[in-house]
């Protein structure tokens, strides 16, 4: 009999290294299963917020592109503005101003902004200077304005067209 209690005593010891390494393949794979979701949680993350980005950037392009265009209908308000007739149509020269006003508060909604530039120092991102004077002195600066120019929050819409020259610093 006491071999048989030693048989069984032996059986027991083998299932239960068995059971041990079994679970030890198991606890090693769960953690594996675990760091993988956990790395494709990551990268789906990463994805999402790449994703959100390039819509942002391609929305602001977008934005960017349409407002450049409407830029040269507000030229043309201005033009009309500098070359109008003494005798023009009173109420006719107040609905064409109202047009305008309209434009700027749409323009003024989407963070679209007219810079001066006369007086401010040169700046070639800024400006572009189509016309030089020459003179004496050490800073370049904005002389006269041919073209207005606007920014959009950091955003260089259109740079001015200035005509530029140096002076001396004040």
């Amino acid at each position: 009999m006491a071999k048989k209690h030693d048989d069984h005593t032996e059986i027991h010891i083998e299932n239960h290294v068995e059971s041990q390494t079994t679970s030890g393949d198991e606890d090693a794979r769960v953690e594996e299963l675990t760091n993988d979701l956990k790395r494709i949680q990551a990268e789906f993350v990463n994805y999402k917020r790449r994703v959100e980005d390039e819509k942002r950037e391609v929305l602001e392009f977008a934005k960017t592109k349409v407002v450049r265009e409407f830029l040269t209908i507000r030229d043309t308000f201005d033009q009309e503005a500098a070359h109008r007739p003494a005798d023009v149509d009173a109420k006719w020269a107040a609905s064409i101003d109202a047009i305008r006003a309209q434009l700027d508060a749409v323009f003024k909604n989407l963070g679209v902004e007219r810079f001066e530039s006369v007086g401010q120092p040169f700046d070639p991102r800024r400006h572009n200077a189509v016309m030089m004077e020459e003179g004496e002195g050490d800073q370049e600066v904005v002389l006269d304005e041919l073209q207005p120019g606007y920014v959009m929050g950091d955003v260089v819409l259109r740079p001015a067209m200035v005509k530029a020259g140096y002076t001396s610093a004040a």
